[in-house]
């Protein structure tokens, strides 16, 4: 038999075959998802209010600070565009996350920050501060911490407003200057980092995408259609979704089986169908049950692998008889064909959800109806970028779906340092 076909045989005894994912009923689905979390009602997805907008052009020449907290390092600088809207970072210094080598109080991060951040604080009176942790952000622009994670150790942290505790410290220690502070995620961050790519296209409305270790999504909503927030006016703000948490589609058996040896069965189920710390262990488990039931030769090694990684993935898909795990596990070369098979459907699958994903934002935002204006995509992620042909699988069901059959027109791009230009924007824009 065919090896495609002999994996898809097996795929559709588990409903784990690609187009087991139905687009049109996932996109309803999200839809209403969408609708729900807006308006406050209980849904999969958290919906958050970020009171930050995308709208007008970040003002040219005004150096302000960025700062980039995330789960391994952080990061400030001090950014401008130039008159050609190009970015301009300098004094950019980067170290290891505060509370990922040692455990340390809400008060010594805080004093950690502030004493980073001084001194930049001679050419700047604007921070933009990427707070890549579970955040309520006010309608001050300030953020309310939930939580730390991603192994950063901060005790008392819950609660506490992160932009209000760093003016007070500079307070406490003698500077009269008002600050400007923007705190947004990281999601946020790389939808508005888009605009620092030198691109003259009009677009209509932007969406920022991250599909790396974790996943989330963020795009612009009109206030009437954020009831939760009592917003007045005509305008619109940037709506980190929390993607991660997205529930109305049928998991597959490998998917199923993935979640309940997690360490958070039930939790963040789109993220761990199409995210890099989960798709290797949805590709692991099926390769896995393949073996057991006869389909790979016998000399294969597949059960004595010691674990599945997209790491492993993506070395097997970029030299399939080369000298790595997966391929050293086949016992002949049609083993290696099946295991690519395996694979491959695998990623197309995922992309498919990635689609419905980003079909949502742009329906809901009514965008991309004209190919002269497409909406812009800022996609960020090592996990769909750098990954061996998943990118490319998304493009695909995105001309598909998107384009084709809803009618709608967008553009992919990627940014340097878009957190970091994010940040900027941010606070270049809301302050």
């Amino acid at each position: 038999m065919d090896p495609k076909q002999k994996a898809r045989d097996f795929l559709a005894r588990y409903r784990q075959l690609p187009e087991d994912v139905d687009l049109n009923k996932c996109l309803e689905g999200m839809l209403q998802e969408m609708k729900q979390g807006l308006e406050g009602s209980q849904s999969s997805l958290m919906m958050i209010p970020t009171y930050l907008s995308a709208n007008g052009a970040a003002k040219l020449g005004e150096p302000v600070i960025a700062i980039d907290a995330g789960g391994t390092n952080l990061r400030t600088a001090l950014v401008c565009f130039d008159e050609n809207g190009k970015m301009q970072v300098s004094q950019l210094a980067k170290q290891p996350m505060l509370g990922v080598e040692r455990q340390m109080s809400w008060e010594e991060f805080i004093e950690g920050i502030c004493l980073l951040v001084k001194p930049l604080l001679k050419q700047a009176d604007k921070i933009g501060f990427c707070f890549s942790f579970p955040c309520e952000i006010q309608p001050d622009k300030d953020g309310k911490v939930i939580r730390f994670n991603k192994d950063v150790k901060i005790t008392g942290a819950e609660g506490r407003m992160l932009g209000s505790d760093m003016k007070k410290w500079f307070r406490d220690n003698g500077m009269e200057k008002e600050i400007s502070i923007a705190v947004l995620n990281d999601t946020v961050a790389t939808l508005l980092g888009g605009p620092a790519i030198r691109d003259i296209r009009a677009v209509d409305g932007q969406i920022g995408l991250i599909v790396g270790t974790g996943s989330n999504t963020a795009y612009s909503d009109s206030y009437q259609n954020i009831t939760k927030a009592h917003l007045e006016g005509d305008g619109s703000m940037i709506i980190n979704m929390e993607s991660a948490g997205f529930d109305r589609f049928e998991m597959g058996e490998f998917e199923k089986r993935m979640d309940a040896a997690s360490s958070s069965p039930g939790v963040h189920p789109l993220e761990k169908c199409i995210s890099g710390l989960y798709l290797g262990h949805v590709i692991g488990q099926t390769l896995l049950q393949a073996s057991k039931e006869g389909l790979f030769s016998p000399d294969n090694k597949i059960a004595e692998l010691p674990e599945f990684s997209m790491a492993r993935v993506d070395a097997f898909l970029r030299n399939p008889y080369g000298n790595n795990l997966l391929a050293n596990a086949c016992g002949n070369e049609e083993d290696v064909e099946l295991m690519y098979q395996f694979i491959e459907q695998a990623l197309d699958r995922a992309a498919r959800l990635i689609t419905v994903n980003l079909a949502a934002c742009i329906v809901k935002m009514d965008g991309g109806r004209k190919a002269s204006a497409p909406v812009r995509i800022v996609a960020e992620g090592t996990t769909l970028l750098k990954g061996y042909s998943y990118f490319a699988r998304l493009d695909y069901w995105m001309r598909r779906f998107v384009n084709e059959e809803l009618g709608r027109h967008y553009q992919f791009v990627t940014a340097d340092d878009a957190n970091l230009a994010g940040s900027a924007i941010a606070v270049l824009l809301n302050s």
